[in-house]
């Protein structure tokens, strides 16, 4: 897919979100519509965001079974399994754009964040930390005492994601946007490159 292409795409998977905020979702995806699916699929776009419970693509971008394609991992942390999803993406279904939706309020962001304060770790979180400290101790740096850190660095990561796979050799001419989910009001924001 095209740039073009991919950036078209983007635009409907935005129209979708407004749709979404509006209450007036354009899919009901009920067994119809996954019937109607069920013999191949042609997805648009891939969105590799959070394992938060509230955080539900299909439903935030308002799209039908078929169109979207979701790889999850907490806090968006690009692991293996989770690239090769992406690119099996790219070249098995031609997919050529990636929206990596980050969101407030991450709990992977925040035990990060913990962690480096306190300068402890959990056995049960240990690879997520590790994987998260960078963003986590940046933001930690850059932000005033008494202020927040975990929307910087939540916005690190998503960056930090965001150029990873725009790195990948096998992701060459895939789209890769940046982009952060409200829980409260439902919107979708596109981070701005730097």
């Amino acid at each position: 897919m095209e740039h073009h292409e991919a950036a078209k795409t983007l635009v409907a998977l935005l129209e979708g979100n407004g749709r979404f905020i509006a209450g007036e979702p354009r899919y009901k995806r009920d067994i119809t519509s996954a019937r109607q699916q069920a013999a191949g699929q042609k997805p648009s776009a891939a969105v590799f965001t959070c394992i938060d419970s509230r955080v539900t693509a299909e439903s935030v971008f308002d799209c039908d079974f078929g169109q979207l394609l979701v790889v999850r991992t907490a806090g968006h942390v690009p692991d293996r399994a989770a690239v090769g999803s992406l690119e099996f993406a790219a070249a098995e279904l031609g997919v050529g754009l990636v929206v990596v939706l980050g969101h407030e309020r991450c709990g992977a962001i925040n035990a990060a964040l913990h962690a480096v304060e306190a300068d402890t770790h959990d056995p049960r979180t240990d690879y997520l930390v590790e994987q998260l400290w960078q963003p986590a101790s940046q933001a930690l740096a850059e932000t005033p005492e008494g202020e927040d850190a975990a929307p910087k660095a939540l916005r690190l990561q998503v960056r930090r994601t965001v150029a990873d796979l725009g790195r990948r050799e096998n992701l060459d001419g895939v789209l890769v946007v940046g982009a952060v989910y409200d829980l409260d009001t439902g919107e979708v924001t596109l981070i701005e490159e730097t």
